[in-house]
């Protein structure tokens, strides 16, 4: 079968034009028929990226899919913040007044990383226009207490080395951290919260837990163009829930899966209901597991038999840590209308002005924490907050203060989405730790049995860990395989 037939034969699940896994650009000889004559049943554990789209090359092919989700909405990791949205352990809401924000904010995946990327082509599809924040924006960065710019910073010999660094991240070796490597390189320790937040914090942890030798490796795989693009007037959950629109309705909301036994012919899933508590069971054929690698390591879903040593050997070689995202309400934008990322703070690795390219009003910075920072942060609740305008004030000469929102009972008017706190992700993005390899991911990744399949961003091994991107090629690899294997 040639691909133009095979992109036929899969239907619009595939017509962005992605990269075909091998499995599937193997098949031969003409089969002019969209769907197959299967008649079993694929379960699938999460409705987030991974779990919708491996849902849909499967439904297109005429295969019955009925997708498990835990929580009571769908998208997993991407969250656009809704006003009908209810406060929760995990979703604080400083005050009952609505951000002031005239455009989408995300309190999840932000950005498509990417023009031609998995993500980045769906998009397109979807004919939604983007905004490029490096060509739009200029970033600023803390820097001996100050606010500096790229251009403030053009002739500091260590800010050279430190882009240096960055730009080079395929190149650099060592079997430790990053942070080790960035010492090793002899960059001054002036740069070090900068990398931090170019690097860690975009991993969702920090460069003294990131281990070097998996990141070289993974940058050095990625072919796709290197935006960073935001959606201008669409929602980034409701872009993803549009393109997958066709199984939203397979979607069994509050389904918690608490066992997995693949023993037999067939594939028994039990769990029970997260809201009334009530058990349930289904039978499947085979079953793809889209669950974070976090909720694997927990142990909250019991396999019969049990994982073999190599999956669980993969899973200890990673991690995901401690994940928060803030959203700050002002009256007027006093960092600059065209500044894009704040970085390099000492309590928070990032603040983004979200609005850039967006909005005329764009008065509304998103912060973003990870690893022990938003671990420390998490603890404190809604205290973090005086915490984080406090540090804008010094930055900025108490223009924080002066223009940060109030509702009428004197209230901030602010958001928290503590990732770390929502039972069914409990964090950021997976990563690795020093010793983990790509080979951990391909191990994570493989088929038992030929009933049990696994997707999610942890399980992708071709260099998009962390990301959409790879929640996306993920499920294409899973769904690729569950083909095969039943002819």
């Amino acid at each position: 079968m040639n691909r133009r037939a095979l992109l036929k034969n899969l239907g619009f699940s595939l017509s962005a034009g992605l990269v075909l896994p091998p499995l599937l650009s193997a098949c031969q000889g003409e089969d002019p028929a969209p769907k197959t004559d299967y008649q079993g049943t694929v379960a699938i554990i999460g409705a987030g990226a991974a779990g919708l789209y491996a849902a849909d090359i499967l439904k297109a092919k005429g295969i019955n899919v009925v997708i498990l989700e835990a929580s009571d909405r769908i998208g997993g990791r991407v969250r656009t913040l809704k006003s009908t949205d209810k406060s929760s352990p995990s979703l604080i809401f400083n005050s009952q007044t609505e951000m002031g924000s005239d455009f989408p904010n995300e309190l999840g995946a932000s950005f498509v990383k990417g023009a031609d990327s998995a993500w980045g082509k769906f998009v397109q599809q979807l004919k939604i226009t983007t905004v490029n924040v490096p060509v739009t924006a200029i970033d600023n960065y803390v820097v001996d207490g100050l606010i500096k710019t790229t251009a403030d910073l053009a002739s500091d010999a260590d800010f050279i080395a430190a882009k240096n660094f960055y730009t080079n991240l395929a190149s650099q070796s060592g079997s430790g951290t990053v942070q080790a490597a960035i010492e090793g390189a002899g960059i001054n320790s002036r740069m070090h919260a900068i990398l931090n937040a170019w690097i860690g914090n975009s991993y969702a942890t920090t460069n003294d837990r990131l281990s070097m030798l998996q990141l070289a490796d993974s940058v050095g795989m990625q072919t796709r163009s290197n935006e960073l693009l935001t959606l201008t007037d669409n929602p980034m959950q409701d872009a993803l829930l549009s393109r997958f629109s066709k199984v939203v309705t397979d979607v069994r909301m509050n389904h918690q899966v608490k066992q997995v036994e693949y023993s037999g012919s067939t594939v028994t899933v039990e769990g029970v209901n997260s809201i009334t508590g009530e058990s349930f069971s289904v039978e499947a054929e085979k079953v793809i597991v889209a669950v974070p690698v976090s909720i694997l390591k927990a142990g909250d879903i019991t396999f019969t038999p049990a994982l073999p040593a190599a999956k669980t050997t993969a899973m200890s070689t990673m991690e995901m840590d401690a994940s928060v995202r803030v959203l700050l309400d002002f009256k007027a934008n006093f960092w600059g209308e065209t500044t894009g990322f704040i970085d390099g703070a000492s309590q928070a690795p990032e603040y983004f002005n979200s609005g850039v390219g967006r909005s005329e009003l764009s008065r509304t910075l998103a912060v973003t924490l990870s690893g022990a920072k938003a671990a420390e942060y998490s603890a404190l609740g809604k205290g973090m907050l005086p915490k984080l305008v406090a540090e804008l004030d010094a930055l900025y000469a108490g223009k924080a203060t002066n223009h940060i929102r109030y509702d009428p009972s004197d209230n901030m008017v602010a958001v928290i989405q503590d990732w770390t706190l929502e039972p069914f992700i409990k964090g950021g993005s997976s990563y690795s730790k020093p010793g983990g390899t790509n080979q951990h991911r391909k191990d994570l990744s493989a088929a038992l049995q030929s009933k049990l399949f696994f997707a999610g961003e942890a399980t992708d091994y071709t260099g998009e860990f962390g990301t959409i991107n790879g929640a996306l090629l993920s499920a294409e690899r899973a769904a690729a395989e569950i083909l095969v294997s039943i002819g």
